[in-house]
């Protein structure tokens, strides 16, 4: 335990060493300009504020990375889960220290008011009531104290995945606060900042757990323990690959804001992040090899690395600080796409585009992981149709295409893109996905883990498998795309989805996931329930194409005829750019609807009906080879 204290402390002491380093570094020139004579924070304020959000950083990666070291990594009865989680609080306390001094000293740069001035106590609880920033700093800090109480209270590994949860959400309000949720393009960054953070902090906190876990484990646990959180810091690193790079251009827009402040850190950001990237492969291909041979030699050479390691993490950190506190370059577009002032033709859809990072990454894994899954099963000599890996690759594609194309633009715009992207993600990409069996490809290839702790296929058959199995009657999840399109239509979502880049997240997640629900419940075996069998398929076809029917005549109603319509409210509440009337822009919103639900409905009805044929048949042959069988036996 000792030992355990005293790794905890140098692991500290090089992290935030490095940190602050790399800060003072990157900041000393624009400290410098807040100081001028307009200011009245003064240095305090000026070098406190970026010193706070470095130790909010760290302690909420380590939280964050013990905690799922803590769920995917330990056995639940070993010490060293124990350790994580105490670890976990421990870092969750500071976390909520930071969270504290960062709320305070924000308001004093806001407020523009030196430390501890008359009045500003009342003042700042007022920002912490009545202010955005302040009550979202205030919902930090008590995302933070909750996660605290959790780690040292609920001790069962159940509690983690909560409380993993909720430490992830504790991110949000900093993203919502950040300057690169407002910068960019029409819609927010949010998600990105999101995902960037979260991604880092299993990354960083991950290492960091590890590192001072080490002594409690085992010499053959080393291995295991390294070889599976080198497969979260692998999906982080490309998490952030992805996330930082559409963040970074987004905030330098071209290429001579490299020459500003905010281009500088973002340069030596990614020499950093190289660095952090050489130092995986080193683990991946030659650490976990020499732990494997000789656990004991290995594990001091894994510290040592993990060590370099965490010194040029800690700098990142340092400089992500730093990057918080400087402004990015002004510039007039982004990188991604200029939007038009025309009104856009049939063929814009496919000629602009601005990537999603939610869905970029979702798809390049989804595509990534179904391959290896399938070459494993080539691998053990198991065959896997063709068909359904050109189905898997052909739904991601459109996924990819519709999430960040031309209609990911147009649909902050014109309601009937809006509807396209929202019928594309709900009837048209599901008929792709489902029939390639994900889940069947995923059961065959995991390994199943009897240490306690949760893998792959654990989360197929705690979260997924019962989920699917309430919802395999057709009922249930037809009701459940009513409720659905209700609430994208009928509710501030609608608005919200062409503003934000977390709504749109939500928007399309919700009719994907929808959307997939409905055609596995159809394409699901009829087994020997009458609630699911061809008749209740049929009749939940045909009360989807009702409910399509009656949003879709909704949509087609022109705003002379009903003035509460959802195309008026639409171009009025996103300022349609064109410079046109309402009466002016005359879109197929409805026809769009009407369209792509009765042709993927067509195709979900026809299946069905062959499905059921074809069981008929066979279950006919079956039983006529049985009484042939039978007869044949009489008479002998």
């Amino acid at each position: 335990m000792n030992k355990s204290r005293t790794m905890a402390v140098a692991v500290a002491a090089v992290v935030l060493g490095s940190g602050l380093l790399a800060l003072v570094i990157s900041y000393y020139a624009e400290a410098g300009a807040d100081t001028g004579s307009l200011n009245r924070t003064g240095p305090a304020v000026a070098w406190g504020l970026p010193i706070a959000k470095l130790v909010f950083n760290a302690s909420a990666a380590c939280t964050i990375g013990a905690l799922m070291l803590a769920l995917f990594a330990l056995r639940p009865k070993e010490n060293a889960f124990r350790l994580a989680l105490d670890l976990a609080g421990l870092s969750a306390a500071v976390w909520t220290a930071a969270a504290s001094v960062t709320s305070l000293l924000t308001f004093h740069s806001l407020a523009n008011l030196a430390l501890f001035s008359d009045g500003s106590g009342g003042a700042f609880v007022s920002f912490l009531a009545d202010v955005d920033a302040g009550r979202l700093g205030a919902l930090t800090i008590l995302i933070a104290s909750a996660v605290t109480f959790l780690c040292f209270a609920a001790r069962s590994q159940r509690y983690v995945p909560l409380t993993a949860v909720l430490a992830l959400a504790g991110l949000f309000p900093l993203a919502l606060n950040s300057h690169a949720a407002g910068s960019g393009s029409h819609p927010d960054s949010t998600v990105t900042v999101v995902i960037h953070m979260g991604a880092a902090a299993v990354w960083l906190g991950g290492l960091i757990a590890v590192v001072i876990l080490r002594r409690a484990l085992t010499p053959d646990r080393v291995s295991t323990v390294v070889r599976r959180y080198s497969t979260l810091a692998l999906g982080a690193f490309v998490a952030l690959a992805v996330t930082g790079f559409l963040a970074a251009w987004a905030g330098v827009g071209s290429i001579e804001g490299l020459a500003s402040p905010y281009g500088i850190i973002i340069a030596a950001k990614c020499v950093a992040f190289v660095v952090l990237g050489l130092f995986g492969a080193l683990h991946r291909r030659w650490v976990i090899r020499r732990l494997d041979k000789n656990p004991a030699g290995g594990a001091m050479t894994f510290t040592v690395l993990a060590v370099a390691e965490l010194a040029v993490m800690g700098a990142a950190s340092g400089m992500a600080a730093a990057l918080a506190r400087t402004p990015p370059p002004a510039v007039t577009r982004t990188g991604f796409s200029e939007e038009t002032l025309r009104i856009p033709s049939l063929v814009d859809p496919f000629l602009s585009w601005k990537p999603d990072p939610m869905w970029t990454l979702a798809c390049g894994f989804a595509v990534f992981l179904y391959l290896a899954g399938t070459r494993r099963l080539r691998r053990q000599g198991r065959p896997w149709p063709r068909y359904r890996l050109m189905l898997w690759t052909l739904g991601m594609a459109l996924l990819f295409t519709v999430t960040s194309g031309g209609l990911r633009v147009q649909q902050e715009y014109l309601i009937s893109a809006h509807v396209l992207t929202q019928m594309a993600l709900m009837t048209v990409i599901p008929l792709l996905l489902v029939p390639a069996s994900p889940l069947t490809l995923a059961a065959q290839v995991i390994n199943h883990r009897a240490d306690g702790s949760v893998g792959g296929a654990e989360v197929l058959r705690l979260a997924l498998r019962p989920f699917l199995a309430a919802t395999a009657t057709p009922y249930v999840p037809a009701v459940g795309l009513a409720a659905v399109l209700a609430v994208l239509y009928y509710t501030p979502l609608l608005e919200y989805s062409s503003r934000t880049q977390l709504g749109y997240g939500a928007m399309s997640l919700l009719a994907l996931l929808s959307g997939c629900v409905f055609v596995a419940s159809l394409a699901g075996s009829a087994g020997d329930s009458p609630a699911s069998g061809p008749a209740s398929k049929l009749m939940s076809i045909g009360g989807a194409a009702v409910l399509y029917a009656i949003h879709g005549w909704a949509l087609s109603q022109q705003p002379d005829q009903q003035p509460d319509s959802r195309k008026q409210e639409w171009l009025i509440t996103v300022q349609q750019p064109w410079d046109l009337s309402v009466m002016g822009v005359p879109e197929p919103a409805g026809a769009a609807m009407w369209i792509l639900a009765a042709g993927t409905l067509g195709v979900a009805a026809v299946t069905v009906v062959v499905q059921a044929r074809s069981r008929a048949t066979a279950q006919h042959r079956t039983h006529g080879a049985v009484d042939r069988a039978r007869e044949l036996t009489s008479r002998s």
